[in-house]
């Protein structure tokens, strides 16, 4: 028992320090935006050169389809284990060309062209390095502990994103507006590249997982994942995309754009937004670790349709006091939204496990988790700019997110009553004892 608890520690901690740098490096981007615009996509509008630099932040998400795509496939076929350990260095790779890239006013449109080709890199490696950290936790551990287990993933990658968003706080803290302008946006994303070594490192020394490992002894891999998983599960391909995109969604407006808000529609000053919103981040990292207790408790449909309510009761009072341009209520919000965003993120990862057979989970999970999070993820902060910008009505993130969860509501509905029903969602356990009927 002490070595199997060893181990599934091991398995997480792992996991989610590979996940963490991952997401340091793939949400710099945003954090950065406001220097990125002006480098990058100048214009005499600010607005329009925001837009377009949030623009390249959601091509980065459009790339990770594919990825999820190509992860899959691999990881469904050799491993979860070996994909995970090259996704490292497919991240670190465009990384490293970021920090190198010259500017606007250097090489003209080549330099934006650039940048969104290693922006979509980035996401390729992102679409392939989540899906798989999911399936690599979720078959280690005990089912009754996958809610918490699962949970400390997303506490490893939010963590990630808290240290992205303290070092550029840091910089634009301590760095001239010109130094910032010249060199020091490009710390960040050098250091994220360097970060890949110590990452390959802590992935090469774990194993496989064994449940991969019983469905390869069986040789019941299937040749071509993604083919079988669209002519067989196409239902559940659509359930884990709504649930992905409602969490997706909620991710970016409430955390990652949220700096961005702060100062450009708030007022707040640049340094000050990204010290609340690594505050923020930073709450809703701890909060994980309490929903994911929650999850194995009770169950993970429970706490999210629970977190899907509360959002939508509470998103117009969160930002009303955001708005308000005081430290105070503006803290206020974002720790109320905190454990709210928990309680409709964490639950994704464990309904995602049961949602697919071990031999096509990979490609399952990469391809309905990314779908919803390029669709709503990587767009949530454009679309909600461009209609603040359009409209002049800074409390357009409430009425965004209040749609989001009426949008996924069906979807939530109907896992309910599948759960319910004798049908149920097949676990993996259900699946390896009932082949013919699930799977064959």
């Amino acid at each position: 028992m002490k070595t199997t608890l060893v181990s599934n520690k091991k398995i997480v901690i792992s996991a989610a320090i590979g996940g963490g740098l991952e997401l340091f490096d793939f949400v710099i981007y945003l954090f950065l935006s406001p220097v990125i615009a002006s480098l990058f996509f100048p214009h005499e509008n600010d607005s329009v050169a925001l837009l377009a630099t949030l623009g390249g932040f959601a091509a980065g998400y459009f790339a990770r389809p594919l990825g999820g795509m190509i992860y899959g496939h691999f990881g469904d076929r050799i491993g979860r284990k070996r994909v995970l350990v090259f996704s490292l260095f497919l991240m670190a790779i465009p990384t490293f060309f970021i920090s190198c890239l010259p500017t606007y006013s250097l090489v003209g449109i080549l330099a934006p062209v650039l940048l969104i080709l290693f922006r979509f890199g980035q996401g390729l490696a992102m679409g392939g390095d989540v899906p798989g950290a999911i399936c690599f936790i979720g078959e280690h551990v005990n089912t009754k502990q996958r809610g918490f287990m699962t949970s400390c993933l997303l506490f490893g990658m939010n963590m990630g994103a808290v240290i992205a968003s303290l070092l550029v706080a840091m910089l634009v803290t301590l760095l001239t507006p010109s130094d910032m302008l010249s060199w020091g946006w490009r710390i960040p994303f050098f250091i994220g590249a360097l970060l890949a070594i110590p990452g390959f490192y802590i992935r090469k020394h774990t194993s496989e997982t064994p449940e991969f490992q019983v469905w390869l002894q069986m040789g019941k891999i299937e040749r071509w994942p993604i083919k079988f998983l669209f002519r067989n599960h196409l239902c559940r391909i659509v359930m884990g995309f709504s649930i992905a995109g409602l969490a997706a969604a909620m991710t970016s407006t409430l955390s990652l754009f949220m700096g961005t808000y702060l100062s450009r529609y708030i007022g707040i000053k640049p340094d000050t937004a990204l010290w609340l919103n690594s505050t923020s981040i930073l709450a809703y990292s701890f909060s994980c670790l309490g929903i994911g207790l929650a999850i194995d408790r009770w169950n993970a449909l429970t706490v999210l349709r629970t977190g899907a309510i509360a959002i939508f009761i509470l998103a117009y009072p969160i930002f009303k006091l955001v708005s308000l341009h005081q430290i105070v209520p503006i803290m206020l919000g974002l720790f109320i939204s905190a454990p709210l965003l928990a309680s409709l993120m964490c639950p994704v990862p464990a309904l995602l496990i049961k949602l697919f057979p071990t031999p096509i989970r990979y490609s399952g999970i990469g391809v309905s988790y990314n779908v919803g999070f390029s669709l709503f993820a990587g767009t949530s902060p454009l679309l909600v700019a461009y209609l603040i910008t359009s409209t002049g009505y800074k409390l357009i993130p409430a009425f965004y997110i209040m749609f989001i969860v009426l949008l996924a509501s069906p979807a939530i509905w109907i896992l309910h009553k599948k759960a319910a029903s004798s049908r149920g969602l097949a676990t993996p356990g259900d699946i390896l004892e009932n082949y013919d009927k699930l799977y064959s």
